[in-house]
């Protein structure tokens, strides 16, 4: 995620040098079993993603805006991604027994900031 947050950032440093205005970005990962696949029919065909873990990115990726953070991943996908060789570019705060509005329970997050 780090490398798309340095994308994201300098997209925008090059928006400001050009007179436009930058836009906030923000990002959140959630893992576990989805359903994808096109869907529609010959006029209208997309691809999607359902389940659990996307609408919990959803939720995280508004929370990003509550907590004044770049990017949330739940801990067990920061977990995940770690063990897949993924390393982080400083060290991320985590967060113990979160509230997140829309969320029955609370969650271990995982927060960057920039």
């Amino acid at each position: 995620m780090g490398a798309a947050l340095d994308a994201l950032d300098e997209w925008n440093a090059e928006r400001k040098r050009r007179g436009h205005t930058t836009l906030p970005i923000s990002a959140a990962a959630a893992a576990g079993r989805l359903i994808f696949g096109a869907v529609g029919d010959e006029t209208r065909l997309e691809y999607t993603v359902i389940g659990e873990p996307v609408n919990l990115a959803a939720k995280l990726e508004k929370h990003t805006r509550e907590v004044g953070a770049h990017a949330i991943v739940t801990a067990e996908t920061y977990r995940r991604a770690v063990a897949q060789g993924y390393r982080p570019q400083a060290e991320p705060e985590l967060h113990r027994g979160a509230a997140v509005h829309g969320v029955d329970g609370l969650l271990d997050l995982v927060v960057i900031r920039r």
